[in-house]
Parts: structure tokens; C-alpha cells; sequence
């Protein structure tokens, strides 16, 4: 078993290297504030909540015989079957996408009001959200690839609205985001199981791409909301993400969850499969 994912220096050397992503912030109004390099923070930020990491499953916790029924489409003996999975996904995607107030972000923790602060928002949420996925097996890997799915369907389509992007530019900036959805990824994590500094390092780079005006107490609020969303959703029964698929979120000043609009989300969701 291992805890959440298991990160390393080689892993994040090899996505480096492979992708050959930008050393510097990249100019374009797209990629804006969207660079991820390896550096590291002394930002001192106090402590809120602190995760207890649970054993996590992943596919490399398989036999490879049991891999490769995996690879093949048989999945076991699941909870809920595979084809309400993929439609859990897709709501899973919504509540990270849908039922955040994204213009509420960019304003209180002052980020740019730019397509790549919008995919590295939304690439925290879905983060924040697979820790909850890897804990509850085999339906949680599934859940999370079809979170992935509608997420890149969805990216894809939202780049669709830059008229004056071409072809081989559009397949650039798929390439840097996926680039830098591996990165984020890895830095999270290990921010998640280590110190708040880690964790403030791991926002400032992956949310606020470097920037030197970042200001400490927006990067401590959002460690915060970190946190604490993490702990809320340590509280949750995963019946609700596997069927009808649906995870809230705190606000980002409150500790408690807003429960009239917890209720017209997940109305949505139960209205979305009619």
C-alpha cells in the first residue's frame, strides 16, 4: 500500500525533463502565471488543520496479473458498476468546476483573471478531491480517471473560444497543462504529508507561478483552505462520491460548510441525470 502517491525526485526529474517545461513565467495571456519549476519557499506560514494521511490504493498496490485484467476493462467485484462510475465522474468534475466561485479566487487572493489561473484552480480542487478519491479503492480509480476525462474534454473545448489560436498552438498549451497538472500534482503531495512551509511552497509555485509580489497572507489563507478542506472531506462518506457523484466544498473564509448551497449543488447533480 502506499500513502496517497508515492513522489519522488526521479519521477519529478523525469516529467521535467520530458516535457521540457519553461523555466520562466510564459508571457501569453493564456499561459499567464501558469509556469512550474523547481524551487523552493521559506514563506513562513502558521499552522491550521494538518491532514492525517490515510493508506491510499493505487493500481501499483496490484499483482500484474491483476494489472493487466485491469488494463483490459475487468475490473472486479465494485461497489457500484463501472458505466455509474463514468457519470459520477462527470458530476465529480462539475463540482470542481460548476460550484466553485471562481471570480471570488481571483479577487481575494489576488491572482490573474487568466485561463491558466482558472486551469490551476481548478487543478487544486481536483487535486483536493482525489486525495478524498484515493481512499475508498478500486471505485476511486475509476472515479478519478473519469474526472480526468471530462476535465481535458472540457479544457479542450474552453481553448476552442481563442478564435485566433491554431492547431499546433492549441496542442502546445494541452501539452503545458498536462506538464503542468504532473507537477502541481507531485508538489501538493508532498505539501499535503509535509509542514505548512511545504505547502505554501507547493501554492506559490503551482497557483501563483512564482510571482515575487504574492502577498503572505493570501498564500496563508489559501493554506489554510487547504487544509481545512482536506479535513472536511476526511469526514465524508464516500457513498455520496460514487453515487449520484458529489463532493462540497468550504467557503474560502468560513470553517463551515454553506449548506443552502450544498443543497442547490447537489439538486443540481440529482436534476443533471433526468
Amino acid at each position: 500500500m502506499n500513502l496517497i502517491r508515492r513522489t519522488n525526485t526521479l519521477l519529478l526529474r523525469t516529467a521535467f525533463n520530458q516535457h521540457h517545461l519553461p523555466k520562466t513565467s510564459c508571457q501569453s495571456p493564456i499561459l499567464q502565471c501558469a509556469s512550474c519549476t523547481i524551487q523552493q519557499s521559506v514563506l513562513p506560514v502558521h499552522k491550521r488543520y494538518k491532514h492525517s494521511p490515510t493508506v491510499a490504493m493505487s493500481l501499483e498496490d496490484l499483482s500484474s496479473w491483476q494489472r493487466m485484467k485491469w488494463n483490459m476493462g475487468f475490473y472486479g467485484k465494485l461497489r457500484v458498476p463501472n458505466y455509474k462510475l463514468k457519470l459520477s465522474g462527470y458530476h465529480l468534475y462539475i463540482c470542481c468546476t460548476d460550484f466553485i466561485d471562481f471570480p471570488q479566487f481571483v479577487q481575494d487572493i489576488n491572482i490573474p483573471d487568466t485561463f491558466a489561473s482558472w486551469f490551476q484552480l481548478l487543478q487544486l480542487h481536483i487535486w483536493m478531491l482525489n486525495v478524498k478519491l484515493s481512499q475508498i479503492g478500486l471505485e476511486g480509480i475509476l472515479l478519478k480517471d473519469n474526472v480526468y476525462k471530462a476535465m481535458w474534454q472540457n479544457v479542450e473545448i474552453r481553448l476552442d473560444t481563442f478564435k485566433d489560436l491554431l492547431g499546433s498552438e492549441k496542442r502546445n498549451y494541452m501539452q503545458h497543462f498536462y506538464s503542468s497538472m504532473i507537477l502541481s500534482t507531485l508538489y501538493y503531495d508532498e505539501g499535503l504529508i509535509g509542514t505548512d512551509k511545504q505547502l505554501a511552497n507547493a501554492l506559490w509555485i503551482s497557483l501563483y507561478g512564482m510571482s515575487k509580489d504574492v502577498d503572505p497572507e493570501k498564500l496563508e489563507l489559501m493554506v489554510a483552505y487547504v487544509r481545512k478542506q482536506v479535513y472536511f472531506h476526511d469526514q465524508l462518506d464516500a457513498e455520496a462520491l460514487m453515487l449520484p457523484g458529489y463532493i462540497p466544498f468550504l467557503p474560502l473564509h468560513e470553517e463551515k460548510l454553506d449548506s443552502a448551497k450544498a443543497e442547490r449543488d447537489y439538486q443540481a447533480i440529482l436534476d443533471s441525470k433526468k
